[in-house]
């Protein structure tokens, strides 16, 4: 006959937990509490140097902000400074090379018109050739 063999897992020995030490303690007078001394301090110091100043730490925050925002802005202004340098560069070569200076605003409207019927007649036309072509297919699936 076999025998059966039990496999237990041995736990290790437990330990008492160490005594806990006894901290020796000296005691401490309480004079009063930092609570009721600061309201005290920052009412009777703080308080009117703030009313009577207000004024000037309000405009010293705009000018700080004023002066982060450019900084933050100039790169952007010496790109639109350029810019503006190269379009006035353009618009002076551009009556040099023979275009016309100004047109009243009857002269643009009607160049306006001219183009915009010129337009409207090409697309009238290429709706006629779709037109004859769905006509012509119609008329070959009728037959």
């Amino acid at each position: 006959m076999r025998r059966r063999i039990n496999h237990r897992s041995s736990k290790p020995a437990r330990t008492p937990y160490p005594a806990p030490v006894p901290i020796e303690t000296e005691p401490v007078e309480i004079i009063e509490s930092i609570q009721t001394i600061e309201p005290e301090i920052v009412e009777e110091d703080l308080m009117p140097f703030v009313i009577t100043n207000e004024d000037e730490i309000i405009n010293y925050i705009k000018e700080k902000a004023t002066k982060e925002t450019l900084k933050s802005l100039a790169p952007l202004l010496e790109k639109l400074e350029e810019a503006v340098k190269q379009q006035q560069a353009y618009q002076a070569a551009a009556p040099a090379t023979g275009n016309p200076v100004a047109m009243t605003y009857e002269e643009q409207l009607k160049k306006l018109q001219e183009a915009s019927t010129g337009k409207l007649k090409e697309k009238e036309l290429k709706i006629a050739e779709r037109m004859t072509k769905l006509q012509a297919r119609f008329a070959n699936i009728r037959k």
